[in-house]
């Protein structure tokens, strides 16, 4: 981590000598000095934390330790820097020289502060250098006691597309005993089946198979996966069950969740998996909520500990999990280290003894075998680099638990710098969180982790973090976006235990809980970001170096604003600020002083305004405003920002549209949330970074403006449009504006549509991969356009088609993966190797369709959902005795919902 923050100062000081402001101080030299003394350094500091990591000298972890801290120090120094010379009064004339005149003591004493500052890190560092030759730290080019192969520190490589499916590997058999078990029709009561096992050796991993095994999916009517955790609340887990069945409950009472969910279970056969169960009081709590209707209905639960399965139900047999045997071992860790090879000649003769010995020292741990393949599969396949890795593991590992987190910490250990920062990242997120990554490239983005690399965007340089970080499988993505970028992923628990752990040492983040029974970290005030997870009185925290703020990230009951209010301004350093909190109905004041604040997010606010001092955050780059329909004002001075890259707004009705003048955000690259007005023809031309556009209120008059704005925005890859209530789109004019468009991929539509018919295929934009149309109310059949887009992916007709009759000719939709229809048809026809590619179907509320269409008994479908459809049509896909059963008994998981 010593590397990690001496590598971003370097960065930073590079940055800052940059800039004309450097001179006005006088402190060019030493800042030079210091850039290059430090990147000096950081050559021997991939040795010393690899001492430090093998406990070979405390001297040595004690030199990493300072070498952080002077990094910091170093850090704290330019940031203090930057924030007296942004807050200097900039305007000219008469009023501008008598602001400067108040400033020009404090600036005297700042410029004395700053060659102080300076000059003590100078002193430490000459001190540091002269006790790494003592303690026998060499360069890391001097050394092989390290697993890292030399690259550019700005230079991220391409990677291949990576599947996102979970491997399972030796759990077959118990794979189908528990299947038996849950389909057993001779056993009617209630049961409960448990899977047992330590963390990292494939519980979640055999519960997923078995959940959407093709004949459990038939035996159940209804399904729910709920995740646990360790801080969970009985709230949550209600909310869970129902959430799995497409319900939206409006209570907020554990009484009446429980109600809701024990009449919807009593309905028919129910199958709940309860993920990652760590106390024995949690089936107890929801015992009552499962109702035993003597129908077969089942429960899994999945823990680590013994003791819990006892309680649920002492009379089920464990499905207690074992290591891997050896052949076993090397399948997994084949498939992880050689992707996408067969896994019986994919490892070169010379590198099988070295897979030998990786694979032994996993002892069996699927979690350490994948990791460890992770690890060696963005290696060259050469004998030297994987002698550096086995070389770098400890001779002998402990078992269980531990073993697993040697290998993980030797995974992270091999880490540039830069991933280092990205990785810890996650530790501030909650247990089993699903993380989004738009949020989490924002966020670092924000913090200055990303390397900055020609012809490249920061958010493609995130995307790329990301992608190496999944292909070390350090995470997991759960979800993709529509031009297969990732979109969700998550973290197993191990490895943000293993990041918490880091951050607790390194002061890179803090965990503040009250009445927490489990003990993350100890409060020292001395991190450099700060996590608040549940209520607090008061925010009681010193450390006025503070970079990240974040209140409520977690899945629990935000702090109440007043617990935070009056204190923010302390923190004058601050980059990142997510507040999730209760009673916040004005924009804080104190975040006026924050100008170094580049992340900005209020979630679940009351705000009425966004007052016009915004503009003086002129380092902002992402502002999230997610309101409660209160908003009544933006200031036109947030326009003014010219860092600002990303816009979010949500529950704008009562938002005037922008006034964005002159002073245009060239560098926004999303806009979402706003109202349609004159700025469409004024400004949106000019927005020409312009990747993500969401417009509100849109009508007939917005219609010639949007359509020539539309033409000159050549980066678009995303476009939402939502019509004015009672008002029609202009389609025509909106559709030939970007037909010939080659980034815009996602496309929403919501209102009804002028024309009442799709245009030709010829003026559809081609390139589209993501279409939803909401509301359209055509009156032709639209298939007849979309069904020749060559690269489309997902469809969604939600009562956008008013016609009686819909047909797909043979060899159309060659790329379609996912359909949802709401509408009023009446007759669908498929003809012949129609869809051949979709592998989810959705038909919902589609109260005149009479049958389904013969064309989808040749589709080959993963999941079929029929919600809220009529009794006759639901008697003619019913199991085994419906007349259209023969088109869909294929299909492994279909879910019904009446």
């Amino acid at each position: 981590m010593a590397e990690a923050a001496v590598g971003f100062v370097v960065r930073k000081l590079g940055e800052l000598l940059a800039q004309e402001a450097i001179n006005l101080y006088g402190v060019r030299d030493q800042v030079e000095w210091l850039q290059r003394e430090l990147g000096r350094m950081q050559c021997f500091l991939k040795d010393a934390d690899a001492k430090k990591n093998k406990g070979d000298d405390e001297r040595v972890k004690h030199w990493v330790t300072e070498m952080r801290d002077l990094a910091f120090d170093a850090e704290d120094a330019i940031d203090t820097f930057m924030y007296y010379k942004l807050r200097t009064p900039e305007r000219d004339g008469c009023i501008g020289f008598i602001e400067r005149l108040v400033f020009i003591f404090d600036e005297l004493i700042n410029r004395h502060k700053v060659h102080v500052d300076v000059q003590g890190i100078k002193t430490r560092l000459q001190e540091l250098s002269q006790t790494r030759e003592v303690y026998g730290i060499s360069n890391i080019g001097e050394t092989i006691g390290t697993t890292s192969q030399p690259r550019s520190q700005n230079v991220i490589p391409m990677l291949p597309q990576l599947r996102d499916d979970i491997v399972m590997v030796g759990f077959d058999d118990e794979k189908k005993k528990i299947v038996q078990e849950l389909v057993d029709i001779n056993n009617t009561n209630q049961s409960v089946i448990s899977i047992v096992g330590m963390g990292g050796l494939g519980k979640t991993t055999l519960a997923k198979s078995v959940y959407n095994d093709f004949e459990v999916k038939r035996s159940f009517d209804m399904f729910a996966w709920v995740i646990i955790s360790q801080q969970y609340t009985i709230l949550e887990i209600l909310k869970g069950i129902l959430s799995e069945k497409s319900e939206t409950p409006s209570e907020d009472t554990i009484q009446n969740l429980s109600i809701k969910v024990f009449d919807k279970l009593k309905k028919g056969k129910y199958l709940v998996v309860l993920d990652d169960v760590w106390k024995v009081d949690v089936w107890n709590e929801l015992l009552k909520v499962f109702p035993d209707a003597n129908n077969g209905s089942r429960v899994i639960i999945t823990t680590r500990f013994e003791n819990v399965i006892n309680i649920a139900d002492p009379t089920t047999k464990l499905h207690k999990l074992r290591y891997l045997n050896e052949k076993e071992s090397r399948e997994l860790f084949f498939r992880k280290a050689f992707p996408r090879q067969d896994i019986e000649t994919c490892c070169p003769t010379d590198l099988v003894e070295y897979a030998h010995q990786l694979v032994q020292r996993c002892g069996g741990l699927p979690l350490a075998l994948v990791v460890l393949g992770g690890l060696v599969s963005i290696k060259p396949q050469t004998q030297d680099a994987w002698r550096k890795v086995v070389e770098s593991m400890k001779g002998q590992f402990v078992e269980g638990g531990k073993r697993c987190l040697e290998i993980i910490a030797l995974s992270y250990n091999d880490l540039p710098y830069y991933l280092k920062s990205c990785f810890l990242y996650f530790g501030c997120f909650g247990e089993d969180m699903i993380i989004s990554a738009k949020m989490i490239i924002r966020l670092w983005s924000a913090e200055g982790f990303l390397p900055t690399k020609n012809g490249k965007t920061t958010e493609e340089i995130g995307l790329d973090c990301l992608e190496e970080l999944a292909q070390r499988c350090l995470i997991q993505f759960i979800k993709r976006k529509y031009d297969d970028s990732v979109s969700e992923f998550r973290i197993h628990d191990l490895l943000r235990d293993l990041c918490i752990s880091e951050a607790k040492e390194n002061k890179y983040f803090e965990i503040y809980k009250s009445n927490d029974t489990v003990d993350y970290v100890t409060m020292s005030n001395a991190a450099r970001r700060l996590v608040i997870c549940n209520e607090i009185g008061i925010l009681n925290y010193s450390n006025s170096k503070l970079r990240g703020l974040f209140c409520g990230l977690y899945n629990c009951i935000p702090p109440h604003f007043r617990a935070l209010k009056g204190q923010l301004d302390r923190f004058k350093l601050l980059r990142v600020l997510h507040l999730n909190t209760l009673g916040m109905s004005e924009f804080p004041s104190e975040i006026k002083s924050l100008i170094h604040l580049r992340y900005l997010a209020f979630i679940e606010a009351y705000l009425k305004e966004v007052p016009s001092w915004i503009g003086h955050l002129r380092n902002l780059q992402t502002f999230i405003l997610l309101n409660d329909g209160g908003l009544e004002k933006i200031s036109d001075s947030l326009w003014t920002i010219g860092n600002l890259r990303h816009f979010y707004l949500e529950s704008a009705s009562r938002v005037p549209p922008p006034n964005m003048g002159n002073n245009v955000p060239k560098n926004l690259q999303t806009l979402e949330g706003v109202n349609a007005g004159s700025w469409i023809g004024h400004t949106l031309p000019k927005l020409t970074n312009l990747c993500e556009l969401g417009i509100q209120s849109v009508s007939n008059d917005h219609a010639d403006a949007l359509s020539s704005s539309l033409k000159k925005l050549g980066r678009l890859a995303s476009l939402s449009i939502h019509g004015a209530y009672g008002d029609e789109i202009p389609l025509d004019n909106i559709i030939t504006a970007f037909s010939n468009q080659h980034c815009l991929k996602k496309l929403y539509l919501e209102g009804s549509l002028n024309c009442k018919q799709l245009p030709p295929n010829d003026v559809f934009p081609q390139q589209l991969v993501d279409l939803q149309l909401f509301y359209s109310k055509l009156e032709q059949d639209p298939m007849a356009t979309l069904e020749k887009l060559p690269c489309l992916k997902y469809l969604y007709l939600y009562d956008a088609y008013r016609g009686k009759e819909m047909i797909c000719s043979a060899t159309s939709f060659p790329q379609l993966l996912s359909l949802k229809i709401l509408g009023e048809l009446e007759e669908w026809k498929m003809e012949e190797n129609s869809m051949s590619c979709l592998k989810f179907l959705g038909i919902y509320g589609c109260k005149r369709l009479k049958m389904i269409p013969e064309g989808l008994k040749n589709v080959r479908l993963d999941q079929l959902h029929f919600i809220y459809m009529p009794e006759e049509f639901m008697n003619r896909i019913k199991e085994n005795t419906g007349e259209d059963w023969y088109k869909i008994q294929h299909v492994p998981n279909i879910d019904i919902i009446n």
